[in-house]
C-alpha cells in the first residue's frame, strides 16, 4: 500500500504542480496572506524548539545510566504557582499577539480598491468553470483565461449561477465565495507579469476537480493591445 501511494504521488506531482503553494507572492494582496503564514509558522517553530530541545535535554540528562543500581523515588513536592501562572499566560499573550497581528494584515490582503484606475471585472461561476466580463461588457477572447495588468488595483465581484463555488488563485488573491444570489467582492494588485493558475476551492460537484482558473498578468501596452482586439 505504502508502494503504491508513493507511486501515485510521484505521478500526480507534475500534474498538479501549477496548484502547489506559491513559492513566493505575486500580490500585495498575497504578500500579506503570506506575512501571516510565515509569523504562525515561526512561533509554531519557536515553541517546537524550545518544547521538544527542553524535552530531549531532560530525557538525556536524567536518563537511567548501567550500572548505577537501584533508582530511589524522586521527591514529591507541589507544583510551582509561578510556573502554573507562566505557561498559562504566555500562551495567551502569543495567540493574542498572533491574533492582533493578524487582523493588522487581513485590511492588505483583502483589500478592494476604490481608486479610479481599478479594472473592475465580474466573475460568474457555474458547474463547472467561471466566465468573465470586462467593464466594457466583453468577455475575455479564451473565455477560460482571464488577463489582467499589472501594478493596477483588480476589483473582483463574483457570483454562481447554481451551487456555492470559490474562486482562489494563491499567488494573487484571497478566497472568495461564489453564492447564488449573492454578489461578493474582492480585490488584489499584481506586481510580476506571468501566468497564475488556481481552482475552485469548494466542492462543487463530480466536475469539480476540472474547475481550474488561470490568470495572464501582463504590461500595460500589452493589455491596452488586448483590450482593443476584442469584439
Amino acid at each position: 500500500m505504502l508502494t503504491a501511494l508513493i507511486v501515485f504521488a510521484l505521478f500526480a506531482a507534475p500534474a498538479y504542480a501549477n496548484l502547489a503553494t506559491p513559492e513566493m507572492p505575486d500580490s500585495t494582496n498575497a504578500d500579506a496572506m503570506g506575512n501571516i503564514y510565515r509569523a504562525a509558522l515561526g512561533a509554531c517553530i519557536a515553541i517546537f524548539v524550545l518544547v521538544g530541545g527542553w524535552l530531549l535535554y531532560t530525557a538525556v540528562r536524567f536518563r537511567t545510566r548501567s550500572g548505577a543500581g537501584p533508582i530511589d523515588p524522586p521527591p514529591q513536592t507541589h507544583g510551582s504557582t509561578r510556573l502554573e501562572i507562566g505557561w498559562t499566560v504566555v500562551p495567551i499573550l502569543i495567540l493574542a499577539g498572533l491574533a492582533g497581528y493578524t487582523f493588522d494584515q487581513l485590511g492588505a490582503a483583502e483589500n478592494i480598491s476604490t481608486s479610479r484606475n481599478a479594472l473592475h471585472i465580474a466573475v460568474t461561476a457555474q458547474q463547472f468553470t467561471f466566465s468573465y466580463t470586462y467593464p466594457n461588457g466583453k468577455p475575455p477572447s479564451n473565455p477560460s483565461i482571464l488577463v489582467v495588468p499589472v501594478n493596477t488595483p483588480i476589483d473582483i465581484s463574483i457570483v454562481s449561477k447554481d451551487v456555492n463555488h470559490d474562486w482562489w488563485v494563491p499567488s494573487l488573491a484571497p478566497k472568495i465565495d461564489a453564492i447564488p444570489g449573492q454578489v461578493n467582492q474582492t480585490g488584489f494588485t499584481a506586481t510580476h507579469a506571468g501566468t497564475f493558475h488556481g481552482q475552485c476551492a469548494e466542492f462543487c460537484g463530480a466536475g469539480h476537480a476540472t474547475m481550474t482558473i488561470t490568470v495572464h498578468v501582463v504590461n500595460r501596452p500589452a493589455f491596452q493591445s488586448y483590450m482593443a482586439s476584442l469584439k
